[in-house]
């Protein structure tokens, strides 16, 4: 979508009309920071610098219900945080910047349905709207990993998040089975192939500038497993898994999911090898957990 064509549109409460605009979607710890990086440092070529409002609040106006905010330069570099508010930030990324919204822990509508993540924007004020997602695999592995950090959490608050994020999860694995009005994008992919790198940007009809993984995010604490990595390409972020196999809330998770036949069913298509790992481990995996009897209590 052009400047010219945007200019009447809702994006002028913004002070400026993107050259085009992006909705994003993901759960956390899908590598969504690490992948729209990149997709700003590959912004069009008439883009005049790069605005990323960070996880909006669904169904807010995304101009003001936004966490955090990060300004590209002309050059597509992104410009270090500044005091000097929002407003003049934004004014900053030029009349014609590329922007991006993103959504965490959320999905967009189901195909054919209008937008209802950004409200006050219309379809037209997006070019295209992107689902990242990641194998489960790895994600789940990710995600218990990063929760069982915060100490405010006991064992039912993880196991209660992690529930709560396998429904939204696989309802995003829906949406990339149906993928009209959607461009998805795999993380587990993204991070092992240039050539799948390349062929995203065509999908967005963006300019193949820079096909390396960048640098690591801090947006979300940064990897859940190595902390002093800068660089994407030193992350072993497909071997998760390996790294949680023993840690037992990891184990009673993937017996569950193992044991869930419609869970199973959805996940197959996207994921196949993942799904015949975890139907052998509900073959063969036996719990041994015997609850010890209730005391009888007099009469």
């Amino acid at each position: 979508m052009t400047a010219a064509a945007q200019i009447d549109t809702t994006w002028g409460r913004a002070g400026f009309a993107p050259v085009r605009a992006l909705q994003v979607f993901g759960m956390r710890r899908s590598g969504n920071h690490a992948i729209i990086d990149w997709i700003m440092r590959n912004a069009p070529e008439e883009a005049t610098g790069g605005v990323f409002f960070n996880n909006c609040k669904h169904g807010r106006d995304p101009l003001r219900a936004y966490g955090s905010l990060d300004i590209y330069d002309a050059d597509r570099v992104k410009q270090p945080h500044v005091e000097d508010g929002d407003r003049a930030r934004i004014a900053s990324a030029g009349a014609a910047p590329f922007a991006v919204v993103s959504y965490e822990d959320r999905m967009p509508q189901a195909a054919g349905q209008g937008q209802k993540a950004s409200n006050g924007f219309a379809d037209a004020d997006f070019a295209a709207q992107v689902i990242i997602y990641r194998s489960f695999l790895n994600w789940s592995a990710s995600l218990l990993a990063k929760i069982q950090k915060n100490e405010g959490f006991g064992a039912t608050d993880r196991m209660r998040i992690m529930g709560l994020a396998f429904a939204t999860y696989i309802q995003g694995l829906d949406r990339v089975a149906s993928p009209e009005g959607v461009v998805a994008i795999c993380y587990d992919d993204w991070m092992v192939s240039e050539g799948y790198r390349a062929g995203i940007l065509e999908k967005l009809g963006l300019p193949a500038r820079d096909l390396s993984r960048g640098k690591v995010q801090r947006f979300g604490g940064g990897s859940s497993f190595q902390s002093k990595v800068k660089h994407a390409g030193e992350l072993a972020t497909t071997d998760r898994d390996a790294q949680m196999a023993e840690n037992a809330e990891y184990q009673m998770i993937l017996w569950t999911a193992a044991h869930d036949v419609r869970f199973m069913s959805r996940m197959l298509p996207h994921f196949e090898d993942d799904a015949e790992r975890l139907a052998m481990l509900a073959e063969t995996a036996q719990l041994s957990l015997n609850l010890p009897p209730r005391e009888a209590r007099p009469t």
